[in-house]
């Protein structure tokens, strides 16, 4: 650490602004109208940003709004932090495919070309802890722009920080490919699960073009080359002959859980997954949880281990969020578990509940979705297909969800190797190409082959 030094941030920092710099409240309300529906820019809010979701919940501004809000507009790389709200929180901001201008209550920081923009992210974002003790208030605490400035770090010189900067950025990198495969396979899994079980164009069957006396059909889309159809009357609408309407329960059992009393010390910090409505992932599979028990734990409460592949559903809290168990794992009461029965599959049930979820989302339209109950999994109608349907759709996506699963296992490797890098490159106790830094990222470079390759395979679905 001979060559590193101290600096004050503001003597770095291009541009340090908030949405406010661009005039006085009552000239932004006359100029800016906030949508929901797509539109030019996108306006980036701590909720995107803290979920790294920026498919979803998005607000927008039309291209006039997006020039007049011309102080505030963000680039990436730019760093974001809270104003208020958990102030002092850093984000980095992503390439998007729209122009991008910041919401209300946070900073952008842009520095000059003396320091490294995304080394200086890592800096910050491990030394949250330190930033936050200058936020100040009473009711609600907020961090001012002099603080800002006024903030001290320890950094090497610039060539140090960009070697660094590099390392971190291209785990960063290897973990957004990962993900970017698995958002396009599940949207290829999902589009065939609407094809084949929402639209009814499965490919039609020898035995259901025998029957209509046209072997041509067979493999064709079931619905749109005249197969036959017949109205439900329970489900209102037309389905395929031979299937019938139902619940989810004739697919799946559904499960409840439980939750060890947590003054028991000895009932917690084992080594089974707890999930609970805060441990939703946005991508299919579920592996960590905030909170660990232990077969004591499991025994001394209502709640059972569940196997790899139950379909795991928030009923209260955050509610109807779904994901799949990637591994064994527990679930507290504000859960319900949907093990698939014989003839379905976790594949088919992922999105066959989401189904359900939508219809429920949809009943309580007018008032808030606050909760799921047992009776709304009882008594809520589904189509129930024909199984030999079922087990093709799950043939044909299998390999698409192992793959998600296997993707997700290397990024949490990778996010555990960055982790644990990443104080000891910022405190000058590794320097870039050290043995430990060559050692441990050599450990997961077979690994990271395939990912290389999966990306080529996939990157353009």
């Amino acid at each position: 650490m001979n060559n590193w030094k101290t600096i004050i941030l503001g003597d770095h920092i291009d541009v340090l602004t908030d949405y406010h710099a661009n005039g006085a409240y009552s000239k932004l309300k006359e100029n800016i109208e906030l949508k929901y529906e797509e539109d030019y820019a996108i306006m980036i809010r701590t909720l995107n940003l803290e979920s790294k979701d920026f498919d979803n919940k998005l607000i927008y501004l039309n291209e006039r709004e997006y020039n007049y809000l011309d102080k505030s507009k963000v680039y990436p790389y730019d760093i974001i932090m809270n104003k208020i709200a958990n102030p002092g929180t850093v984000y980095l901001m992503p390439k998007l495919n729209k122009p991008v201008s910041l919401a209300m209550n946070l900073f952008l920081i842009r520095f000059k070309d003396t320091i490294d923009q995304v080394f200086v992210f890592h800096l910050m974002k491990m030394n949250e802890d330190y930033i936050k003790r200058f936020a100040n208030g009473t009711t609600t605490k907020s961090i001012t722009k002099d603080a800002v400035r006024a903030l001290k770090f320890r950094v090497p010189n610039l060539s140090t920080q960009k070697q660094i900067a590099k390392v971190l950025s291209d785990l960063d990198a290897k973990i957004e490919v990962n993900n970017k495969i698995n958002q396009e396979l599940e949207a290829m899994a999902k589009t065939l699960y609407d094809y084949w079980f929402v639209q009814f164009e499965f490919p039609t069957s020898e035995a259901q073009a025998k029957q209509i006396g046209n072997l041509s059909l067979v493999g064709k889309p079931y619905k749109s080359s005249g197969s036959k159809m017949v109205f439900n009357t329970e489900l209102k609408r037309e389905i395929p002959e031979g299937w019938e309407d139902g619940t989810i329960l004739d697919c799946a059992d559904l499960l409840g859980g439980g939750t060890p009393k947590k003054e028991i010390s000895k009932y917690w910090n084992g080594e089974i997954p707890f999930f609970t409505p805060t441990d939703t992932e946005n991508n299919v599979f579920c592996l960590k949880t905030i909170l660990y028990t232990n077969e004591l734990g499991i025994s001394k409460s209502s709640t059972k281990l569940f196997d790899k592949g139950t379909i795991l559903i928030t009923a209260r809290g955050t509610v109807g969020k779904i994901n799949i168990a990637g591994k064994p794992m527990a679930m507290n009461q504000s859960c319900y578990a949907l093990k698939p029965k014989t003839d379905f599959s976790s594949e088919f049930i992922y999105f066959h509940t989401d189904q359900i979820v939508k219809y429920l989302k949809a009943k309580s339209s007018g008032s808030i979705f606050k909760a799921i109950v047992t009776n709304d999994f009882k008594f809520t109608p589904t189509v129930v297909p024909d199984t030999d349907i079922v087990k093709s759709y799950s043939k044909n996506t299998n390999s698409m969800f192992e793959m998600i699963l296997n993707n997700k296992l290397q990024n949490q490797k990778l996010t555990e190797l960055r982790d644990w890098l990443l104080p000891m490159l910022m405190n000058g106790q590794a320097t870039v190409g050290s043995p430990v830094e060559k050692r441990d990222i050599g450990e997961v470079e077979q690994e990271l082959g395939m990912v290389a390759e999966d990306s080529e395979k996939y990157g353009k679905v």
